[in-house]
């Protein structure tokens, strides 16, 4: 049987119709495909939106400034301690000088006084032996 052309056109044309419905089903799936991606987002839009809201009841905005003015006050504080800290230490360096320092001094007062002690015994039995002569 020989086709006719214009049932060979009208095939042709359905065939074409055909194809464009399948790349129209295509876009179809990708279209519901961003839809439901959307769809997820909106949902974390909104879990994002609630979390917002109960983080702001929870703390307003004057407790994080007072908050932040608590924790500059802690920070000077500890900064305070540190050079505290520091103070000490540097007195106690100083005190450990000051030991030595005193430690010497009484090293050289025990040898003046055992020095002079010799002294004065020498001199004295100088005098004594001085006094058996003359005398």
């Amino acid at each position: 049987m020989a086709e006719n052309p214009d049932y060979s056109f009208i095939v042709q044309q359905l065939e074409r119709m055909s194809t464009k419905m399948d790349e129209i089903s295509k876009e179809v799936q990708l279209t519901n495909i961003e839809m439901a991606k959307l769809g997820g987002m909106k949902f974390a839009l909104q879990d994002l939106k609630t979390w917002k809201e109960n983080v702001e009841s929870a703390v307003n905005a004057e407790d994080l400034k007072a908050m932040k003015n608590a924790l500059a006050a802690v920070q000077k504080n500890a900064e305070s301690m540190d050079k505290v800290a520091s103070d000490i230490k540097t007195l106690r360096e100083e005190k450990d000088e000051d030991k030595k320092e005193i430690d010497k001094l009484n090293t050289f007062r025990t040898q003046v006084v055992t020095y002079g002690t010799i002294v004065g015994f020498i001199f004295t039995t100088a005098l004594v032996v001085l006094g058996w002569f003359l005398s």
